[in-house]
């Protein structure tokens, strides 16, 4: 399938899905306006589950790394990116081991950290270039709360938190229903080094 458009939100059902957790098309356009993607950069997707974050950045991104530790997350990857017909570098690996192995970055999302948010974004704080942005995306209260304090005491500024909360209309007969999704939170934060 070949994505023509330039904005995000490619419809959910457009993407091959299994039993990975797939950020939701609004959550997704927020998502990657968030990140303030352009096509010279080089984004990294941790946790990328289905992998469409990391397929919606490869449409405007030089470069996108997806990592992912579940196999069957790696094989949706695979697939919907010969499906969009993207370029995507996978890493079969949990989110610190494959961090450690990249170089840099200019910016990096964090849809899943296995546990281990704290190192993940240390790790991305050291690794992405100055100005780089970190996205975080949590359901919980208290993966919100871990990431604000990790994400400020790790050096970040200009954190930036939006709680959304979608409907989606479905039909029910000849009307309409308005059905809400989990809310979600996005975290944004910058990596800015201090003038001297």
């Amino acid at each position: 399938m070949n994505w023509k458009f330039k904005t995000p939100g490619i419809p959910d059902e457009h993407f091959i899905r299994g039993k990975v957790p797939m950020t939701k098309e609004e959550v997704r356009a927020l998502t990657i306006s968030k990140l303030r993607l352009k096509e010279d950069l080089v984004m990294i997707d941790i946790g990328a589950g289905t992998g469409s974050i990391s397929i919606e950045s490869a449409h405007i991104c030089k470069k996108v790394i997806a990592i992912e530790r579940n196999p069957e997350g790696i094989e949706l990857i695979k697939k919907n990116s010969e499906k969009f017909n993207v370029s995507i570098e996978i890493i079969h690996n949990n989110g610190i081991d494959a961090l450690k192995e990249i170089d840099t970055f200019d910016r990096a999302f964090i849809g899943g950290s296995g546990g281990e948010l704290e190192e993940i974004i240390k790790l991305c704080y050291e690794k992405l270039t100055n100005e780089g942005i970190c996205v975080v995306n949590c359901i919980t209260i208290e993966t919100l709360y871990k990431s604000m304090e990790f994400l400020k005491s790790t050096g970040f500024k200009d954190i930036d938190l939006s709680s959304i909360n979608i409907s989606k209309g479905k039909a029910l007969g000849k009307y309409t229903l308005m059905e809400a999704l989990n809310p979600i939170y996005i975290i944004a934060a910058k990596k800015q080094k201090e003038e001297i």
